[in-house]
């Protein structure tokens, strides 16, 4: 009789546990913490509102604030999108991989706490033909590496800090700060918790020359921060990676890749449940067919590359595009961006999660006018 491996009980890891354990597939989760809890905020909690309508479990005891517009900072110019209602939600990451699990459990799924998986024993997994082993175990995947993969070429290091005491300019708006010069090929960031409470991060290219933790210090040392934080206490801090793109393969024999392990994550925001947790949702297609029917576990690969293949690829192209802009390259480009009326279009449109379907909506905006 089959049985599934999951490797890694993240919120991905543990979406899918649950589809498969309720659907009847002999199911067991492996995570090295001894908690599924355990480190979970050093990913920043930002969800849409429609990407967690899309996902399969309950999450509003984890919900901290709803968030109804951003604004864009880059080369001394702003652009501000805000929306008529909440447009996404702040959750605590902790309490809503909490949740994920319980689910799981509930579902009949197996979570096994406090055991790392070496690479020898999971390629003794792999030899037998009844397990079916699935990687949700992070950028630094270590079924990837096992396995042998194609490795992904380019992460992004982040460093994120909270603090009480501070001075929220909007308790439900984030900022974004452009610049290639702090922060290499990626952004800062802040994230309001609360009116006095907030996250500041920033994310640089693994190809940089400096780390994290040093771009983060000279990140607090602009205006923009220090306006907001000059009284107050850092209460928490993180740093983390996420993957700047997909694998090449993410089926090997009896091998699935998901989730940030196979690299399905926004290369413009560093954003992985949602396309993750909908990839998931084929990797389960998949692997039933594979235990009912004998299907090719291949078709994984096929399907959610056809599937999200574009959407992706399009967050490559604009992660692509900002990346090489210096700071007059920013100011030019909010300028005409404003002036093309983008704030309008993004406030009433935008839409991070589907790219395509947002850049549809533009063309057939334009062509109707």
């Amino acid at each position: 009789m089959k049985r599934v491996i999951i490797v890694g009980a993240g919120v991905i890891g543990l979406l899918l546990a649950k589809r498969l354990a309720r659907d009847g597939i002999d199911t067991t989760v492996y995570e090295s913490k001894r908690r599924v809890s355990d480190n979970a905020a050093k990913a920043s909690g930002i969800f849409s509102k429609d990407g967690l309508s899309r996902l399969d479990v309950g999450w509003r005891g984890a919900l901290v604030t709803t968030l109804n517009g951003a604004t864009i900072f880059a080369g001394g110019e702003s652009f501000r999108v805000e929306t008529a209602g909440d447009k996404a939600y702040v959750l605590e990451r902790g309490k809503f991989v909490e949740l994920c699990a319980k689910e799981a459990c509930e579902a009949g799924a197996g979570i096994v706490l406090g055991k790392r998986l070496p690479k020898e024993q999971i390629l003794e997994m792999k030899k037998d033909a009844n397990n079916i082993i699935v990687g949700a175990d992070g950028a630094v995947s270590m079924v990837a590496s096992a396995v042998g993969f194609p490795p992904i070429g380019e992460h992004i290091l982040t460093y994120k800090a909270e603090y009480e005491g501070a001075q929220v300019p909007d308790p439900h708006r984030v900022e974004l700060f452009f610049s290639n010069k702090i922060a290499k090929r990626f952004f800062g960031w802040t994230v309001p918790y609360s009116r006095t409470k907030m996250e500041v991060g920033i994310g640089i290219s693994s190809l940089s020359k400096k780390t994290s933790t040093a771009a983060f210090n000279e990140f607090l040392e602009s205006t923009f921060i220090k306006n907001h934080i000059s009284s107050a206490k850092k209460t928490a801090g993180y740093a983390s990676i996420i993957p700047l793109n997909a694998r090449k393969k993410t089926v090997i024999d009896n091998v699935l890749l998901v989730g940030d392990a196979a690299g399905q994550v926004k290369a413009t925001t560093g954003g992985g449940i949602i396309f993750g947790a909908a990839c998931a949702g084929v990797a389960a297609g998949a692997i039933i067919e594979n235990v009912r029917n004998g299907a090719p576990l291949l078709s994984y690969e096929k399907m959610w590359r056809k599937r999200f293949g574009l959407d992706l690829k399009m967050h490559r192209m604009l992660h692509g595009y900002y990346s090489r802009m210096g700071d007059r390259g920013f100011a030019i480009a909010i300028k005409a961006a404003k002036l093309a009326g983008f704030e309008q279009f993004f406030s009433k449109y935008g839409d991070m999660d589907k790219p395509s379907l947002m850049m549809k909506r533009f063309f057939l905006r334009g062509m109707s006018k």
